[in-house]
């Protein structure tokens, strides 16, 4: 992994902060480390979403309430899985010998679909989990609120595509996959509205 920076964090690699962003337990935790790592959070090492500092509006209207975006988080596993399980097959998912809804993908890569089976039941729990981590419920004591990991072993995304893909605003990336749900690339910014104050949203792929 990479050095980011040659002065106070010479010995930092990619691999380690990330790490320590994803130990942060909540909000007050993470601007800890921004404080510890100022050189890596000034301002000028940060890009708006989706490069357009006028996005406050897109992500705002998303969503609802926090329920709804992380339904969308985990609707977007699901099209994760989906589109690995079909390049495993070595199908194109935009091809024509991709299934045409997602009920044809579910029938066609996952055969052995009775989820009523206990041992069916824990291997596809191992491929989407929702974790809840943090320092407890927020309570009057404790102003600190739950955090939220949502973990899917799906097909990942390259590092060169994040900025298209999991920090974009309706780009409609997945507009000739036809039997995914999520179509605009929006699932990962409807829930930065309830990121807590300072709207923090970790991604790793």
């Amino acid at each position: 992994m990479e050095n980011l920076f040659s002065d106070s964090q010479e010995h930092l690699t990619t691999k380690e902060l990330f790490f320590e962003l994803f130990k942060a337990k909540d909000e007050e935790d993470l601007i800890a480390l921004t404080h510890n790592y100022k050189e890596i959070f000034a301002d000028e090492n940060w890009k708006p979403l989706d490069g357009n500092p006028s996005n406050y509006g897109i992500v705002k209207n998303q969503q609802s309430n926090p329920i709804a975006a992380l339904i969308e988080k985990v609707t977007n596993s699901i099209d994760a899985l989906l589109t690995k399980k079909c390049y495993e097959s070595g199908i194109s998912p935009k091809s024509p010998k991709a299934p045409q809804s997602m009920n044809e993908a579910i029938e066609r890569f996952y055969h052995n679909n009775n989820w009523d089976l206990n041992f069916q039941k824990r291997k596809q729990a191992e491929e989407i989990q929702i974790i809840a981590d943090g320092k407890g419920p927020r309570s009057k004591k404790t102003k600190t609120g739950t955090s939220v990991i949502v973990y899917d072993n799906g097909e990942g995304q390259h590092p060169e595509d994040i900025e298209k893909t999991f920090l974009s605003l309706v780009r409609g990336n997945k507009n000739d996959v036809h039997f995914v749900q999520g179509k605009y690339n929006m699932g990962g910014s409807g829930s930065i509205v309830f990121c807590g104050k300072k709207r923090f949203q970790l991604f790793a792929s």
